[in-house]
């Protein structure tokens, strides 16, 4: 009788966690989700800056250099939330961000560069109308991105 008891208490506690364990996880995309794929439909010199707001939506940060030169700065992240819990015993959560920057220089209501997401400034000069945007070692962006993030005074991480 008592080794029935035994085995029917020890059957019923194998049961238990599936009640007592939850877990999840939540991916949220915050702000426009800029890709290279959509960079590829701007021309550089030719796509006005009404076209980017209108696609990208308002800009997170905006700022206007001395010479005369406007350059918007578009976030977009990614947040992460995992979690689980045992019933009264152990919990766990853990919160992540994963940002991407992009800048846009606009001058004369066109956009002449742009740069972000390992991506180096390309630039419009006199005898290139419409440079292709194209993938840049992290040296040769990390100056380029702390010289805007000092004229935007942002943190850099």
């Amino acid at each position: 009788m008592r080794t029935l008891l035994t085995l029917t208490f020890a059957c019923a506690l194998l049961g238990l966690p599936g009640c007592l364990y939850a877990g999840g996880r939540t991916v949220r995309e915050v702000g426009p989700q800029i890709t290279t794929d959509s960079i590829a439909f701007i021309e550089l010199g030719t796509t006005p800056v009404d076209w980017v707001e209108a696609t990208f939506g308002e800009p997170n940060n905006r700022v206007c250099t001395l010479d005369g030169a406007e350059i918007l700065r578009y976030d977009c992240d990614v947040r992460t939330t995992e979690g689980s819990y045992v019933f009264m015993l152990i919990a766990s959560s853990s919160n992540t961000i994963e940002r991407t920057s992009w800048w846009f220089e606009v001058r004369n209501s066109k956009v002449v560069r742009v740069w972000g997401a390992g991506f180096a400034p390309e630039t419009v000069t006199a005898d290139r109308h419409a440079p292709e945007v194209v993938p840049a070692p992290a040296d040769a962006v990390e100056p380029a991105t702390r010289a805007v993030n000092s004229a935007l005074d942002v943190d850099s991480d």
